[in-house]
């Protein structure tokens, strides 16, 4: 196992570190950098798309919520598919036929704020450094359950294989890598269950024991209340998630944008009823283990074939990798452009882009110190970033972009508004209220759409003359 999975790793590392030297030697501006000079088409798009979704949260915290509550938590995708539709219908196309460089672009030339640029640039570090902690935790409980090595060198050898990668090439690099990324879970993860199934004894034998231990593992282990609040979490959050739309100003076009969610809806299909199933089985195998989080990383390991696991394994490792390259440049691109471009108004490509890539190495570290806390399982802090995203953004992306009434200081009072709402009452309120099934991303996201149209009515207009460069199609 040792021997294959180290062959593995090793093809692996080389392949990644030659699709960014390559990218590298085509990276000489910041739109190279930063959106790939707009080049990249609806596959590459697609596949792209889903491996920055398909996080630690997928195949090690979903998989691990699975082997604990069987079958329901599987509802939460139409939430998560939902939230792609919003965003192919009344997002994507605007972003992308705008054209700037980050979503704090957007929206501060949206509002014509510099005070909502500023706003979402830091927002956008924070929620983003607490999707780097559930990544880090990941790779530490899998490199414990796998090899016994310490959590923190996992998570620093993450971090520096990462952005190594990110830095070389910026999205250029790592548009193809997480498409090889994403070709990988999808073969590692569809291969592992027919290797489990046959262990287990097939089908009805499978049924028979999780019946016997739990039926609520094949019913309602969680209730429809408890299932939709986290659908409605993923959903408001993946429609504005910026380190997902900052991948559609790397597309060639609006065609491409759309169809490239398509396809990665077609992605996350298979990739999450491959998981249901692994965690459904792996609890047949392992009907007790100290942590949900340790079945995708014991089931790899105790029971698969070393080609079978070592492949499985990789699968994961490209997941965290995925979702970790993707925040941290979105991270890098919003010191680097949103803030120090601002300050240093005159600087050029090379200089943005060197703060850049010594922001990505620089904001790595901090989740690393919170991740070795083992704060929450995995599972649930991804929800809690989801929570938050939503929240703060939902509002003033997705109304802002379809509504013309929007002003700088109702979008600056739905993000402080919303953010604080849902983090208020995740901390205090939610507890004494939990009877009536109200969760802190209903109260969040509610909050935010109340202050922004209330205060944008009341308050001074965006100039018509401005408006036209993001809604054509309407008259004053």
């Amino acid at each position: 196992m040792t021997a294959t999975l180290g062959v593995t790793l090793v093809a692996y590392f080389a392949l990644i570190l030659a699709i960014a030297i390559q990218s590298h030697r085509r990276t000489r501006t910041e739109v190279d950098f930063v959106a790939a000079g707009r080049t990249i088409g609806p596959f590459v798009g697609g596949a792209v798309l889903a491996a920055t979704q398909i996080s630690a949260g997928t195949v090690v915290g979903t998989l691990g919520r699975h082997y604990l509550a069987g079958v329901s938590f599987w509802w939460i995708w139409l939430g998560v598919w939902a939230g792609w539709l919003v965003s192919a219908f009344f997002v994507a196309p605007r972003l992308r036929r705008f054209g700037a460089l980050t979503v704090a672009d957007y929206v501060g030339a949206r509002f014509q704020s510099e005070g909502v640029r500023l706003a979402t640039a830091v927002l956008i570090i924070i929620t983003n450094s607490v999707i780097l902690v559930a990544q880090f935790q990941a790779s530490g409980q899998i490199a414990q359950a796998v090899f016994g090595m310490p959590a923190l060198a996992a998570m620093l050898a993450v971090v520096a294989s990462t952005s190594v990668y990110s830095m070389l090439g910026g999205v250029r690099s790592s548009s193809y890598i997480e498409l090889v990324q994403a070709l990988i879970m999808v073969v590692g993860l569809a291969v592992a269950v027919p290797v489990l199934l046959y262990r287990v004894g097939g089908v009805d034998i499978a049924l028979g024991v999780l019946g016997s231990l739990d039926q609520r593992l094949l019913g309602w282990y969680y209730g429809p209340k408890e299932i939709a609040a986290l659908a409605i979490s993923f959903s408001f959050a993946i429609a504005v998630s910026p380190y997902e739309m900052t991948r559609f100003y790397s597309m060639r076009d609006e065609r491409a944008v759309k169809q490239a969610i398509g396809i990665s809806i077609g992605f996350q299909a298979l990739i999450g009823l491959a998981v249901l199933a692994l965690g459904l089985l792996t609890r047949v195998l392992f009907p007790v283990l100290p942590s949900e989080d340790q079945a995708s990383s014991v089931m790899a390991f105790e029971v698969l074939p070393p080609v079978v696991a070592a492949l499985l394994l990789v699968a994961m490792l490209s997941a965290i990798m995925s979702t970790v390259n993707s925040v941290l440049l979105v991270t890098g691109a919003s010191v680097s452009h949103d803030l120090y471009a601002k300050l240093r108004p005159l600087a050029d490509d090379r200089a943005r882009i060197r703060v850049n890539r010594l922001a990505i190495a620089a904001l790595a570290v901090v989740p690393v110190l919170i991740a070795l806390q083992n704060r929450g399982n995995v599972q649930g802090i991804v929800v809690l970033q989801t929570k938050f995203v939503a929240s703060f953004f939902f509002a003033p992306v997705v109304i802002g972009l379809n509504w013309r009434g929007g002003t700088a200081a109702g979008a600056v009072a739905a993000m402080v508004g919303g953010f604080a709402a849902c983090l208020g009452w995740e901390l205090t309120g939610q507890a004494g209220f939990a009877r009536h099934g109200i969760d802190a991303v209903e109260v969040g996201v509610a909050a935010s759409i109340i202050l922004f149209v209330l205060v944008s009515r009341w308050t001074r207009p965006v100039a018509p003359e401005h408006l036209r460069t993001f809604f054509p199609e309407q008259t004053p």
